[in-house]
């Protein structure tokens, strides 16, 4: 059986002219017969020695029915059975348009067909990888259209970096602690410094859409490459006063790249919050309800979970609790963590809980009152 085709996906963020790490790549093939599938913006499909590029129009389809449906993208696909089927390449180079779903694409090589086939059969990604503009990097960190790049950059196996001669070497030091904190795991290239080939684009790690996933949700607590790299994980079991959080989140958090994690207000005591910040864009959301605001009679019955309940459980708030991994560069801990605890209830606003549910609620959720 013929080995599946080795994808490589280079994802470009709008500030970057990721144009040239293709062109790059595409001129020095390293001997491989390499197809390049590019986003078509005028280009006409065109054959040299060694490479073919195919423009294409992004076209979602979704494959199985019901709970298990899943959105594709259809004209990867096709073009990728054609090229398996042809054998007409060694290596596919996929060039993704900045609006295009990375996680959409990547499910395309693992959610099964109506025939049941599944495309990572003939063609897996190998390295999936965000070109990043080094001169820019910082400043689109501290503004609220942060979170696109952030998601690029914390899915992806290899960091291509564009710019980074062009910075002074304390700069530079900034940018690489950025990208480290943000993805520790990530391979990351400088390509203004060596020759941009295929080769240098690969990971030891072939890239994996699980793994991805699960890391980006649980923040990995090796980041300790750089000196410039500080993390903080802020718990407590007393509820924040809404406004005073809501200030705060919404005021200046100088040098936060990354905040993940639940919390509760005292407003809405039976939901638990979602705080999700990604450089200058800060979201909240309910994640539910927590298991004290449930009936005893509902909740699971099951050794696991009583395990879970008998850990964690407070006399006064039940499960309820804060946890906060933040991670930032040249953060000031004590100041982030004395800033923090002044968002949480002073013991004379805890000793009134009949008070809680009056407090102004500034956060769009839950659509119901508790």
């Amino acid at each position: 059986m013929t080995a599946p085709l080795s994808v490589t996906v280079l994802t470009i963020s709008p500030e970057t002219d990721g144009a040239r790490i293709i062109e790059q790549i595409l001129r020095v093939p390293d001997g491989l017969r390499i197809t390049a599938i590019v986003p078509r913006r005028g280009q006409q499909q065109r054959h040299e020695q060694q490479v073919t590029v195919l423009p294409t129009t992004e076209r979602l389809v979704r494959l199985g029915e019901g709970c298990a449906c899943c959105t594709v993208r259809g004209d990867l696909m096709s073009k990728i059975e054609q090229i398996a089927a042809e054998q007409s390449a060694d290596h596919i180079v996929i060039q993704a348009a900045p609006s295009s779903d990375l996680v959409t694409l990547a499910k395309t090589f693992t959610v099964a067909n109506a025939a049941g086939a599944v495309l990572s059969e003939v063609a897996c990604i190998e390295s999936l990888v965000a070109v990043v503009d080094a001169r820019r990097l910082l400043t689109t960190l501290q503004t609220a259209s942060a979170r696109p790049l952030v998601a690029r950059i914390e899915l992806a196996n290899v960091i291509a970096i564009e710019g980074a001669a062009e910075l002074t070497p304390a700069t530079a030091d900034r940018v690489l602690a950025a990208l480290e904190a943000l993805n520790p795991r990530a391979r990351i290239v400088r390509s203004d410094e060596e020759h941009i080939a295929l080769s240098s684009l690969r990971s030891e790690h072939p890239f994996d859409l699980r793994t991805a996933q699960q890391r980006t949700a649980q923040p990995d607590s090796d980041r300790s490459a750089s000196d410039l790299i500080v993390q903080l994980m802020y718990r407590d079991r007393r509820p924040f006063h809404p406004t005073r959080l809501h200030t705060l989140l919404t005021g200046s958090w100088a040098g936060v790249l990354r905040v993940q994690g639940t919390f509760w207000v005292a407003s809405r005591p039976s939901y638990a919050g979602i705080l999700d910040v990604a450089g200058g864009s800060r979201s909240t959301a309910s994640g539910g309800m927590w298991w004290a605001a449930v009936s005893p009679e509902q909740r699971p019955n099951s050794e696991a979970f009583q395990e879970y309940i008998d850990a964690i459980w407070h006399p006064a708030f039940g499960d309820r609790h804060q946890e906060l991994n933040i991670v930032g560069l040249d953060l000031d801990l004590d100041d982030l963590h004395s800033r923090l605890d002044q968002c949480l209830l002073t013991d004379e606003e805890l000793a009134k809980p009949e008070h809680w549910p009056a407090l102004p609620h500034p956060f769009s959720w839950p659509k119901e009152s508790a």
